[in-house]
């Protein structure tokens, strides 16, 4: 006898339904899975600045003070020009973020400005000028060249400034005297080639300056400072005191359409708060609802947006009086570490 064998497949409607549960199963998973993502990339950025604010402090053991947030114009607070240096922090201590023969490199070939007043180094920052002609790295080949060296440990993984569309920001200039915080980049594509950063030194709220009421809230990194971490801990105290953060470079909220260059951008301003995907003179990150800081002790903490970014009101001044090192506050910071 012969005998048949059925195998009875799915309906339309069962595989439909099928379908319907793993579509709700992955819908169900996904956010999980962000949530996991989010988290490890949070934690591998405060790691990153943990390191930063570490080299910073082994930067102090040897040469007793912290770095300098960027070696820039002089007399300092005297305004904005090109003619500097114009090196960023992260330069200084990159013996202590193991990039010590790129330092050696970037020590090697100081400027054309440098060399005509007898300067060996790059980061001798006692050198005061004159000024003339291209001081600036980005106009010195051999440097513009290093600049480009691309460092992992320097990008927030839940972002990516490769990514900049317009223009790469190559310095940052705060000047609580003119009371602005100046930006110049590279347009696309003569930039496009620099290593970035989402990483900067806190100035405070605007820098150094002749404004009284400003300046008091100026931060442990500005133009050519040599802040040590015993003043701070006799004023403000580095527990309290922000020294690195996030920023993104955008010009539009959100928008990846400008990005830092490390080798330049060496200190971010508070005085315009914090805000989900800030603008390019904001401290901001891709983490939601925080921005991520190393503070003076080497210590990292979120810090919430609250109401920073609303001039005078109770958040905004206790951010700045977090960014600053020596004006005394005593308003309560709890509300926004997160």
């Amino acid at each position: 006898m012969v005998r048949l064998l059925r195998r009875r497949g799915f309906t339309l409607i069962e595989l439909l339904v099928v379908i319907a549960i793993i579509a709700v199963l992955i819908g169900l998973l996904l956010p999980a899975v962000q949530k996991v993502r989010e988290a490890a990339n949070r934690m591998s950025c405060q790691n990153n600045l943990k390191q930063i604010a570490l080299g910073s402090h082994n930067y102090h053991d040897s040469y007793q003070s912290l770095p300098p947030g960027a070696f820039q114009n002089y007399p300092k607070d005297t305004g904005f020009t090109w003619n500097w240096p114009h090196v960023g922090v992260l330069a200084f201590i990159l013996p202590y973020i193991e990039q010590d023969n790129l330092y050696k490199l970037l020590a090697a070939n100081p400027s054309a400005a440098q060399k005509a007043a007898g300067k060996t180094s790059l980061f001798d920052i006692t050198f005061t000028g004159p000024a003339a002609g291209n001081a600036s790295w980005w106009n010195e080949a051999p440097l513009f060249t290093l600049a480009q060296t691309k460092m992992k440990n320097l990008i927030c993984p839940s972002d990516d400034p490769y990514l900049s569309t317009t223009g790469v920001f190559v310095v940052m200039y705060c000047d609580a005297t003119t009371l602005t915080l100046t930006g110049g980049y590279f347009p696309s594509p003569s930039g496009d080639a620099l290593g970035r950063t989402n990483y900067v030194g806190c100035a405070g709220a605007i820098g150094t300056g002749t404004n009284t009421f400003y300046g008091q809230y100026s931060g442990m990194l500005t133009n050519r400072s040599k802040v040590t971490l015993g003043q701070a801990t006799a004023r403000d105290g580095t527990a309290n005191t922000l020294l690195f953060g996030e920023s993104l470079g955008g010009t539009v909220t959100g928008l990846r359409d400008f990005s830092f260059c490390w080798m330049g951008c060496g200190y971010q301003a508070s005085a315009w708060g914090l805000q989900s995907n800030g603008n390019w003179y904001q401290f901001s990150s891709r983490h939601t609802g925080i921005v991520q800081f190393a503070y003076g002790d080497g210590a990292v903490h979120g810090v919430k947006y609250g109401q920073t970014s609303t001039f005078f009101s109770n958040d905004w001044y206790v951010f700045q009086e977090m960014a600053g090192w020596q004006e005394g506050g005593n308003r309560d910071p709890s509300s926004l570490i997160n």
